[in-house]
C-alpha cells in the first residue's frame, strides 16, 4: 500500500523526518518497503499483514500509531444518514452479505462536478487517478476509512436490488473488461431484475456504471464474507482495492460511516443531494466478544510493571472498550471462567470488548498481550533467553553451513538477506526467448505492489540489482552472497504449486582483495571464484570440480559463453558460475564492470557426506614436475585440454593443473589464450629416467594436437 506522510498527518501527529517516521512505522509493525522523498512530501510503500484489513486505510494506520504515541486520531467529517425506507426495493438472499445499505443521491444539472484538488490528494498520492466525483469519493472513503463503497447509475437499475449468489452459467461484464465473463457458481452478486450490477466486494459492472450524463446515483456500502470475496477475486483474476480490504475482513459496523463520508463529499463539494432515507438489510449482529485480561498476568508476561489504568488506556487507543470486571456493567457479562470468583479476586481483571473491526484477528488474551507489547514498544520490553536445562547440538548440515559461511567471509564476501519476491521488470529486461525457464514463475494473485508479484526462481536478478546500486553509489568493490530459497512451478509437487530449492548464490566485481602498499590486487574474475570454490571444497571435504556448462542449466544463457563452467560434486552438476553476459550486464544498467556470478544447490553441498582425503605415505623420492603451455582460441575449453592430458598419460601421471593464463593475440591479430599446465609424475619409490618422462611428454603433446589441433590448439614454445 502506498501512502503519503502529509495525508497521514491529517489523521494523527507523525514525525516529519523520514528516518524517524520510518522507524516509528517499522516499530509498530507497519513494514516500510520503500520511501520516496519529494520536496514537499514523503511517499511510503508499506508491506501490510495479511490478517489486518483495518490497516488498509489511513484511519487504521493512524490508530496503530496512536496506540504507541497516545496522540488522538482525527477522522474526516461524515454526513449523518437517516436509516428508514429504502429508496429502492432491497432483498438479501444470502448470509454471505452481513450488511447492505443503499442511499440515493440526485443532481439537477447534467454532469458530475468535481471534488476539490486538496480533497482528492490522497487518491492521487496512492497512484489512483481522478475519474469523476462519485468514483473519486468512493475511492477516497475506502482509502481514508477502509470501507469500500460503490456508486451505481440509479436510472440503469430495473426493479429492485437483490443480493444473492450467482447461478450456473451466469455471466457479467465487469468494469474495464472487453467481454463478459462466466461467474463461478456461488459468487456473491448484486443484481436487479434483469442483470448483474456488481460482483460483490470485487468490482462493479459496466451496465450500471456512472457517466457524465448520470443524474441519480445509488450509493452502496456493505459488508461481505471475506472468504467468499477472496474466492471470487482469485477465480476471476480481478484484484481491486475493495477486494483487498474485504478479503482481509471489513468492519461490519462501518457501512453507514463509509457511505456517510461519500455523501459528505458529494453534497459538500460536487452539488449532489440526498433523496429520502437510507435502506439497510442484513442480519449481522455484533457478537460482543468479551476477553478477560488479568493485569498482573499481563505484566508478568511482558515483564513490565503495569497497573489497571495503564492497561485500559493502552487498549482503548486501539479501539477496545474496557471495563472493570465486576458482575455486570451496562449489559456486559463476566465470562464463565470468572463467574465463580469472588469480587476481591475480580479486581485484578479487566473486561475487554473486541470492536467489530478487530473480530477477524483478536480471539483470546494472547492477542491483547500483543497489543500491549506494540503499545509499550518491543524495544522497551526485556529481552533474554528463557532458562533451559539441556541444549541440542547443531545438525551436521548446520555446522557445514557455518564453515562455508566463514570461507566466504574470509574471502571478503558480505552476507545479505533479500526478498523472496521480485517484479516482472527484473526478468523482462533480459529479453529472453519465449518459453525460457527463467520466464516461468510462481506468481501471486493478490500482490498490491507489482515489484513483489513473482517468487524468485534464481538469485541473479537481485544480485545484479545489488551491483548496480553499489556502483551508482561509487562502491566499485562488491562481494555478496546469500543462503536463500527459490521457487519453481510444479503442479505435481506435494503442495500442488511448486517445488522449492535451497541455494547459495554469490556475486563479485572489482578486485580480489583490498589494495595495499604492497600490491594492488588483481581482478575478481572467474579464476578468483574458482579459487573460492576450491576453498569451499577443501573446508567441507567435498570433491568439488568444474566441467562444461550443462545444456539444461537455465542460467547459462545469462553468463558469458566462453567464461562459465558447471560446478560438479562427485561428478554431478550442482550449480554454475561464470562472468555475467555483457548483454545482461547492459540490461541491468551496469557500466565499467564485469561481475562474476555463482549459484549452486545448497542442500546438495551441505548434506553431502564429508570425504576426507586418504592419507598416503609420502614417497622416498620427490615427484617430477614438468610444464606444457598450449595456445587456445577463445572458444576452446581449457578444462577439455586438461582432461585430454590426464586421460592420455600413464598411471603414474599424478595430477594435471592449470597454473597460468596469458591473454594475447596470434599472428593474425585474433585474441587467444596461452594456458600453462603443470604435470606431476609420481615416481613410486623408483627412479625414472629423463628420457622416459620426455617420451611421455611427446606422447601427451601429440594427443592434444590430435584431439584439439583441428580447433586451432597449438603448443607454445
Amino acid at each position: 500500500m502506498r501512502i503519503s506522510r502529509n495525508v497521514l498527518s491529517r489523521f494523527v501527529d507523525v514525525p516529519r523526518d523520514a528516518r524517524r517516521l520510518r522507524d516509528l512505522l517499522d516499530d509498530v509493525g507497519l513494514e516500510v518497503k520503500r520511501v520516496v522523498d519529494r520536496s514537499d512530501d514523503l511517499q511510503l510503500t508499506l508491506e501490510l499483514l495479511a490478517n489486518r484489513g483495518d490497516h488498509h486505510c489511513y484511519k487504521g494506520l493512524a490508530t496503530e500509531i496512536s496506540g504507541r504515541t497516545g496522540d488522538e486520531v482525527t477522522v474526516p467529517p461524515v454526513f449523518e444518514l437517516t436509516v428508514g425506507d429504502s429508496p429502492i426495493p432491497l432483498r438479501n438472499e444470502t448470509p454471505l452479505c452481513g450488511v447492505y445499505t443503499a442511499t440515493l443521491l440526485v443532481r439537477d444539472a447534467i454532469g458530475l462536478g468535481q471534488l476539490e484538488a486538496d480533497t482528492i490528494a490522497p487518491i492521487l498520492g496512492a497512484d489512483q487517478g481522478s475519474v469523476s466525483a462519485p468514483v473519486d469519493a468512493t475511492n477516497l472513503a475506502n482509502l481514508e476509512l477502509g470501507q469500500p463503497t460503490h456508486a451505481f447509475d440509479a436510472d440503469t437499475i430495473v426493479g429492485g436490488i437483490t443480493i444473492r449468489t450467482s447461478r450456473p452459467g451466469e455471466t457479467a461484464l465487469p468494469l474495464f473488461a472487453e467481454e463478459r465473463v462466466e461467474l463461478p457458481e456461488g459468487t456473491i452478486v448484486i443484481a436487479d431484475d434483469e442483470k448483474i450490477l456488481a460482483i460483490a466486494g470485487v468490482i462493479g459492472c459496466q451496465e450500471s456504471r456512472t457517466t457524465e450524463a448520470t443524474r441519480r446515483i445509488l450509493l452502496e456500502s456493505a459488508h461481505f464474507d471475506p472468504i467468499a470475496v477472496r474466492k471470487a477475486s482469485r477465480a476471476l483474476n480481478i484484484l481491486t482495492d475493495s477486494s483487498a480490504r474485504f478479503e482481509r475482513g471489513s468492519d461490519p459496523s462501518a457501512c453507514l460511516v463509509g457511505a456517510g463520508r461519500v455523501v459528505h463529499l458529494l453534497v459538500g463539494e460536487a452539488g449532489w443531494e440526498v433523496q429520502g432515507t437510507t435502506g439497510v438489510v442484513g442480519d449481522w449482529h455484533d457478537p460482543k466478544r468479551i476477553i478477560a485480561i488479568s493485569v498482573p498476568a499481563a505484566g508478568a508476561f511482558l515483564e513490565v510493571p503495569l497497573d489497571t489504568d495503564e492497561v485500559a488506556d493502552r487498549l482503548s487507543r486501539y479501539g477496545f472498550p474496557v471495563s472493570p470486571a465486576y458482575p455486570e456493567w451496562d449489559g456486559w457479562t463476566v465470562p464463565d471462567a470468572l463467574s465463580d470468583l469472588p469480587s476481591s479476586k475480580l479486581r485484578g481483571y479487566l473486561l475487554v470488548r473486541v470492536p467489530p473491526h478487530r473480530l477477524w484477528d483478536v480471539e483470546d488474551v494472547a492477542d491483547l498481550y500483543e497489543e500491549l507489547a506494540k503499545s509499550i514498544g518491543y524495544n522497551e520490553t526485556p529481552t533474554h533467553l528463557p532458562p533451559i536445562a539441556i541444549g541440542a547440538e547443531p545438525a551436521t548440515w548446520e555446522v557445514r553451513k557455518a564453515a562455508a559461511t566463514q570461507v566466504l567471509l574470509g574471502s571478503g564476501f558480505t552476507e545479505v538477506v533479500l526478498d523472496g519476491f521480485h517484479g516482472r521488470d527484473l526478468v523482462e529486461r533480459y529479453e529472453l526467448p519465449e518459453g525460457h525457464p527463467l520466464l516461468v514463475h510462481v506468481e501471486t494473485d493478490n500482490a498490491l505492489d507489482r515489484a513483489y508479484s513473482l517468487l524468485k526462481n534464481t538469485g541473479l536478478h537481485q544480485a545484479l540489482d545489488g551491483v548496480a546500486v553499489n556502483l551508482n553509489n561509487r562502491n566499485t568493490e562488491v562481494k555478496a552472497f546469500e543462503w536463500t530459497r527459490t521457487f519453481h512451478r510444479d503442479r505435481t509437487a506435494p503442495n500442488g504449486v511448486c517445488t522449492e530449492r535451497d541455494i547459495l548464490w554469490a556475486i563479485v566485481t572489482g578486485q580480489d582483495r583490498e589494495p595495499s602498499w604492497a600490491e594492488a590486487g588483481r581482478p575478481a574474475d572467474v579464476w578468483f571464484v574458482k579459487g573460492v570454490l576450491t576453498e569451499l571444497g577443501v573446508e567441507l571435504q567435498a570433491p568439488l570440480t568444474i566441467g562444461p556448462p550443462s545444456k539444461d542449466q537455465p542460467l547459462k544463457d545469462l553468463l558469458h559463453p566462453g567464461r562459465q563452467a558447471s560446478i560438479l560434486l562427485d561428478g554431478e552438476p550442482i550449480g554454475i558460475f561464470g562472468e555475467v553476459h555483457p548483454k545482461a550486464v547492459a540490461a541491468a544498467r551496469i557500466k565499467r564492470a564485469r561481475p562474476v556470478y555463482l549459484e549452486l544447490d545448497a542442500k546438495a553441498l551441505l548434506h553431502h557426506e564429508a570425504q576426507a582425503p586418504p592419507w598416503q605415505m609420502p614417497p622416498a623420492q620427490q615427484p617430477i614436475d614438468r610444464n606444457l603451455a598450449f595456445t587456445l582460441p577463445l572458444r576452446v575449453e581449457a578444462g577439455g585440454v586438461a582432461r585430454t592430458l590426464q586421460n592420455s598419460g600413464p598411471e603414474w601421471l599424478g595430477a594435471v593443473d592449470m597454473v597460468d593464463l596469458f591473454e594475447h593475440e596470434d599472428e593474425s591479430g585474433a585474441p587467444v589464450r596461452t594456458v600453462t599446465y603443470a604435470l606431476r609424475f609420481d615416481v613410486e619409490d623408483q627412479s625414472r629416467s629423463a628420457d622416459e618422462v620426455n617420451a611421455v611428454l611427446d606422447h601427451l603433446i601429440a594427443a592434444v594436437q590430435g584431439a584439439w589441433g583441428h580447433r586451432g590448439v597449438t603448443l607454445r614454445a
